[in-house]
């Protein structure tokens, strides 16, 4: 059932209109001019129905009051003198629907529950993002930090660090930088510096003059420059060229670009974000990175705990991502089983939530089950690995007894055979033997 409002100067499309959708269950209110139309469309209603010709006023005046009270109302236009122009007025101003008079009962029901079905898909997208600030999902203390502190920072640092292992989510929390930032309304340019070839570091970030160096055809402008008025984001920063650095170090202090084989410089104003998931203390003490660099850029830190320190995330995040790909592939529902979320909260995610998202995804390629059973995750999980490490001694041993088992194998246990083979004495081998089993 559905509360729905009908504003229609005609009392005979208001009486059928409003015993139709009532003898199938809906909550019918009527007006009949602008004013008394105004007034309800102050209360809540899943649809209005409104005529684009009132007595008092204009539908599409009305339809743009109604929606700058509540941009997410449902409005669908009616009108008996309907054009083309007219319809593509009503839309872009943001009506759900147009429907011309007569009205179709058939195509009024249908646009009922085409709007009722977006509005469920709506709601289910708000309660997961509820939880979402810019699709960083989680409610552990360490995430409702992480988001205080950029709503505090963002408006008034310009220079940002974010540190955590791949697949935290860095990248995320740079756009929540840039969306909460005075530069929101710029451009969002990120920039992989581990992907960036070495000899051409400058070029891209800085840009460079027609003729600098061999194959600079024409000038260009680099990725600094395209940020003005924005947000640079500068991922994997640690893996920067000493000499890139010292310039991003001039950058960050003048807050101007010199391109590459150019003398005149331009003043660039954004935000600059950089990330790693390296410890850059570490190494500015191993003379690898510069440390007025970290120092310039460090004013507003951030770390990104990873997965397996916010557990309790764990399944809000599963749920995101599979409804996320049901959504874009257009699969079955699924829900996953408590043996599943427990399963998969036993798994270290050594990848973070990038490998939680791209397991998700697995299960929606393979998975047609409706409920997620652990013995459908099982064989899409990589097997666990051992990542202890043990001594050099133990390792040595660890192959020599393996070696020695396998070269046993071949010779069908002739002791004297690989004894033989190996180069050892027979009684040496022996003894290794003797060794092995009684550990």
């Amino acid at each position: 059932m559905a509360k729905l409002l009908v504003v229609d100067d005609e009392p005979n499309i208001r009486s059928s209109l409003k015993n139709a959708l009532e003898r199938r269950g809906h909550d019918v209110v009527t007006a009949e001019d602008f004013a008394r139309g105004r007034s309800f469309s102050e209360g809540t209603f899943d649809i209005i129905f409104l005529d684009v010709k009132l007595p008092d006023g204009d539908g599409l005046d009305l339809l743009r009051d109604i929606l700058a009270r509540d941009p997410e109302q449902t409005v669908v236009m009616i009108s008996g003198h309907a054009d083309i122009d007219m319809a593509v007025t009503a839309i872009k101003t943001g009506a759900y629907d147009f429907i011309e008079k007569p009205i179709s009962l058939d195509r009024l029901l249908i646009t009922i529950d085409n709007a009722l079905r977006t509005a469920r898909l709506v709601a289910e997208k708000k309660r997961l993002t509820s939880l979402v600030y810019g699709e960083f999902i989680g409610t552990t203390p360490a995430i409702e930090k992480l988001r205080r502190d950029v709503e505090i920072s963002a408006m008034k640092a310009n220079r940002f660090l974010i540190l955590g292992e791949n697949g935290t989510g860095k990248e995320l929390v740079a756009h929540m930088i840039h969306n909460c930032s005075r530069m929101s309304g710029g451009p969002f340019v990120a920039v992989n510096c581990a992907a960036l070839p070495r000899e051409l570091v400058e070029s891209e970030l800085f840009g460079h003059v027609k003729g600098a160096f061999t194959g600079a055809l024409r000038s260009r402008s680099g990725r600094f420059v395209e940020a003005d008025g924005g947000s640079i984001f500068l991922d994997e920063i640690s893996e920067m060229p000493t000499a890139a650095q010292a310039k991003i170090l001039r950058v960050v202090e003048t807050r101007e670009i010199t391109p590459v084989g150019g003398s005149k410089a331009d003043k660039v104003t954004c935000n600059i974000i950089a990330a790693s998931n390296r410890n850059l203390e570490e190494l500015v003490a191993a003379g690898h990175f510069r440390q007025d660099l970290l120092y310039r850029l460090n004013v507003v830190q951030l770390q990104l705990p990873p997965l397996r320190q916010r557990r309790e995330d764990l399944p809000l995040l599963a749920e995101y991502f599979l409804k996320k790909f049901e959504n874009e592939t257009g699969a079955v529902t699924r829900k996953l089983s408590d043996s599943a979320l427990k399963h998969l909260a036993e798994y270290p995610f050594p990848g973070n939530v990038r490998e939680l998202k791209n397991l998700m995804e697995r299960v929606n390629i393979y998975c047609n089950n409706t409920v997620v059973e652990k013995d459908d995750i099982s064989p899409l999980m990589p097997p666990p690995t051992d990542t202890t490490l043990t001594s050099l001694k133990d390792a040595v041993s660890r192959f020599e007894y393996d070696y020695i088992k396998k070269a046993l194998a071949r010779n069908n246990d002739n002791v004297a055979e690989t004894a033989r083979q190996l180069g050892l004495e027979r009684s040496h081998l022996y003894k290794k033997l003797r060794k092995y089993d009684d550990k």
